[in-house]
């Protein structure tokens, strides 16, 4: 019987380091389980954040597409109350009207530039389709071929992109007609 105790002892060694084992995987499972936890937490959170700034954003947006125009249409309210006294100028002097008429054109022009809009200076500038439409073509012994002679309608920028392209003439030399 004494044979049996040892085979015993040593089954009994053999399983300890299989507990021990068992316990560090279980610990490990455990560690991984709150880790995994708080993971799936903040990834709620996080989507919760982004519901929150994706509706923030869009109400952001539709203030700006309400409201965005303030500054300009305050600026312009300027112009509209010097229309309104020059609508009630009681004078016969009819060169006071006009001088009052330039101040609040260039007053105008002063508020579009203030917000980068600002016209374009094509006069005798080679032909550009992306900033002008040409209306008309006409012949000039003087000007280079496919040059601004006349601008029919000003072009406007509004800083780098066209705003409202020019209508503009463009010259053509004998060259062209043969």
């Amino acid at each position: 019987m004494m044979e049996g105790k040892p085979e015993i002892e040593e089954t009994h060694q053999e399983i300890d380091p299989r507990d021990q084992r068992i316990r560090e995987l279980e610990e490990k499972v455990s560690k991984l389980e709150q880790t995994t936890r708080a993971v799936n937490q903040r990834y709620v959170d996080l989507q919760r954040e982004l519901e929150y700034l994706r509706e923030r954003y869009r109400k952001d947006m539709e203030e700006l597409k309400k409201y965005g125009h303030e500054k300009l249409a305050f600026d312009l309210l300027e112009i509209v109350d010097n229309f309104e006294r020059a609508f009630g100028y009681g004078g016969t002097d009819l060169e006071g009207f006009k001088k009052g008429f330039e101040l609040i054109y260039r007053e105008l022009l002063r508020i579009l530039e203030k917000y980068g809009v600002r016209e374009m200076d094509l006069l005798g500038k080679e032909f550009d389709p992306y900033l002008a439409e040409a209306v008309d073509r006409e012949y000039s012994e003087d000007a280079l071929p496919n040059r601004v002679l006349r601008v029919e309608r000003k072009g406007y920028l509004l800083h780098e992109r066209v705003l409202r392209p020019a209508k503009v003439v463009v010259s053509y030399t004998e060259e062209e007609i043969t």
